[in-house]
């Protein structure tokens, strides 16, 4: 149940504020949730991870963030190297972690529980205890590729099926490959947009849009190199195969018309043309901040999940409010009540239109 005498919204801003879907978080009660880049061997400018509840909503207020729906960060070991039980534990273990930051504050966070594939049988079990706890994930979370097999593998099937049944949103989030030798750049530079090309490839080639039709997957960062490549994929080379696996739809016809989201995470102004050619609503994308990996030592904050789309000049100030938030509300239905609630009752939110930087 959820705990509405918890759920208080932001006194550092006025109005409704934004929705971040994309804030990863690393509960200190689970030290091998931060294990992915502990070494920072990259040597990378980020901020020490945040262990607590409270980091984070300091992060969130400076910024107009309301609800942070927070995953981990999933590292290669786990689906690669754990055993199917090793890792089920960790999946239940981070999901209590990351619950007990709901519990926290229901209104400001939400949680992608981490799904334990490439194991079919482990993560169908995990899929129905987390649907049966007093207060369910808002979704689940898996990489680009899990177990060197990408989303859209005939092996994952009834894993899709059953996520199918509960109409959840899949969040996507790339993962380190095998990388050329010799080549001293982090994976995360170039790597992870062209992984989650491959994994948005591999879900639109293999049908599986048609046959779960009510999974909704939410791809990270704009959905990395794929919009610049989607014509090649598509027109190019693969509608005949796609088509075949769609009912007759090719690449664009599905971007415009089915389960595919991104968020805006790490994107640019010069993106959002490509997205809006390629058929993709409005409505399919939903703010975010890939935090802390975009707060930086010296004190800057990288906003671009909200300053890219707002300066690319093809979005009303309507359809920003949705972008950063509305859009948010219409996937996740307890975030929707909590907001519908809280805007009809005696708080901060009540009458609030507008936030800090909107």
């Amino acid at each position: 149940m959820v705990n509405y005498e918890a759920a208080k919204p932001s006194t550092a801003f006025t109005g409704l504020g934004r929705i971040d879907v994309h804030h990863h978080c690393f509960p200190g009660t689970e030290p091998e949730l931060m294990s992915e880049f502990e070494a920072n061997s990259y040597n990378l400018n980020y901020t020490p991870f945040p262990t607590t509840p409270q980091e984070h909503l300091n992060f969130m207020d400076e910024v107009g963030i309301q609800t942070a729906v927070i995953t981990p960060s999933i590292k290669s070991a786990w689906h690669n190297k754990y055993s199917p039980a090793e890792f089920l534990e960790l999946c239940r273990k981070s999901l209590k972690a990351q619950l007990d930051y709901v519990a926290y504050n229901p209104l400001r966070f939400g949680c992608f529980a981490v799904l334990p594939l490439p194991h079919v049988e482990e993560s169908i079990r995990f899929i129905r205890e987390a649907a049966e706890l007093p207060t369910p994930p808002d979704g689940f979370g898996v990489t680009t590729s899990m177990g060197q097999r990408y989303l859209g593998d005939p092996q994952f099937e009834p894993v899709w099926a059953e996520l199918n049944k509960i109409a959840s949103v899949i969040f996507i989030h790339p993962a380190d490959t095998v990388m050329p030798p010799h080549l001293r750049i982090g994976p995360f530079v170039q790597e992870f947009p062209f992984d989650t090309c491959r994994a948005i490839t591999s879900v639109l080639n293999s049908g599986l849009l048609l046959r779960q039709p009510h999974v909704r997957f939410l791809f990270s960062h704009n959905g990395g190199a794929f919009p610049y490549l989607a014509d090649r994929i598509g027109r190019q080379h693969m509608d005949n195969v796609i088509t075949k696996t769609n009912e007759g739809l090719t690449t664009r016809q599905l971007l415009s018309t089915k389960n595919i989201f991104f968020d805006t995470s790490i994107s640019s102004p010069m993106q959002f043309p490509v997205v809006k050619d390629l058929g993709i609503p409005t409505e399919h994308l939903l703010y975010a901040t890939d935090f802390p990996y975009t707060k930086r030592f010296d004190d800057i904050t990288y906003l671009e999940g909200y300053t890219a789309p707002r300066d690319s000049g093809l979005f009303t100030d309507s359809d920003m409010e949705d972008i950063l938030r509305n859009n948010s509300l219409r996937v996740f239905p307890r975030l929707a009540k909590m907001y519908a609630r809280l805007s009809q009752g005696d708080h901060p939110l009540k009458n609030g239109v507008n936030t800090n930087g909107i």
